[in-house]
């Protein structure tokens, strides 16, 4: 028959059969205590339905809304319970990530709520000061050899160039020189960062280290080779702690975050009886010892 061969039957036998089958296993087990059964919604519950929908919305709900946001949360509320008590929750990977993630949450927005001695922000800025300077920036123009194009010539044909633009001096067109490209010719005022993003850390640490003024050569990118003269360069600046407090107070909320994450799991590993099979233990046995404040 075409009944039988509809999927949504097929969902409510499965479903009747996991029910009744669960009905049989707990048969006789008294219930748990009658807190466990009791679902209650309080303004409580109420409000923070109104302030989690403004939150994603930028507005508050309006009364229609708001009936039908508590009727998702009764049936979602019901629903996980009596997915918990069919042990749907065991085995369960997504489950048991997205309840990890949970925890890692709460540590987190619990160290955020702490407040800062300004003791200790002025002690994470004398340790950290250099963290916190201004980067050193150069301007400069740069002369690029493709290998595609000039193949085992590359390198003698860069030497030549150099040569021409150091004879040739101010005279020299740059521009008119080397092979075209999608790399930029010039960069003004750029941080290691900004050159990096351009042509690679190895080539922005070459290029930070030039002298202003004279053509150096050739610099090797992961494009080809290049010739470089720097035209302007500005050294580290400090920047002053009032300038930086709040940077310090984020990177201070951060580290009290690790902090609380790395002593609660140390209490769990002591709390928990964690057992490592032979064979896993040289693969785990040195995280759970440093996790647990132990030496390895």
């Amino acid at each position: 028959m075409k009944l039988l061969r509809e999927p949504l039957l097929h969902f409510a036998i499965a479903g009747a059969l996991l029910f009744g089958a669960y009905a049989w296993l707990n048969k006789g087990k008294a219930d748990p205590a009658g807190a466990a059964r009791t679902v209650r919604i309080t303004e409580q519950e109420v409000n923070w339905i109104v302030e989690t929908a403004t939150r994603q919305w930028s507005r508050a709900p309006n009364e229609a809304e708001l009936h039908s946001l508590v009727a998702e949360y009764l049936r979602e509320e019901l629903l996980s319970r009596e997915a918990r008590e069919l042990e749907l929750d065991r085995d369960d990977t997504i489950v048991r990530r997205r309840l990890a993630q949970k925890m890692t949450f709460f540590l987190e927005d619990t160290a955020r709520q702490l407040v800062p001695a300004e003791a200790d922000l002025r002690a994470l800025y004398d340790a950290k000061r250099a963290s916190f300077d201004e980067p050193a920036q150069v301007s400069f123009v740069q002369v690029y050899f493709s290998r595609e194009k000039h193949g085992e010539r590359t390198l003698d044909d860069a030497k030549r160039t150099l040569a021409k633009l150091e004879r040739e001096g101010a005279r020299a067109d740059p521009s008119q020189l080397g092979d075209p490209s999608l790399l930029p010719a010039t960069l003004a005022d750029a941080d290691q960062r900004a050159i990096s993003g351009s042509f690679g850390d190895d080539f922005a640490k070459a290029v930070l280290a030039l002298s202003s003024g004279e053509w150096h050569g050739p610099i090797e990118s992961s494009y080809g080779l290049h010739l470089v003269r720097v035209t302007a360069r500005r050294e580290p600046r400090a920047r002053p702690y009032e300038i930086v407090r709040e940077e310090l107070s984020t990177e201070w909320h951060r580290d009290q975050a690790e902090k609380a994450k790395a002593e609660y799991f140390a209490g769990l590993l002591r709390k928990y009886d964690v057992q490592v099979s032979p064979a896993v233990r040289p693969l785990l046995g040195p995280t759970l010892s440093a996790l647990a404040g132990q030496a390895p």
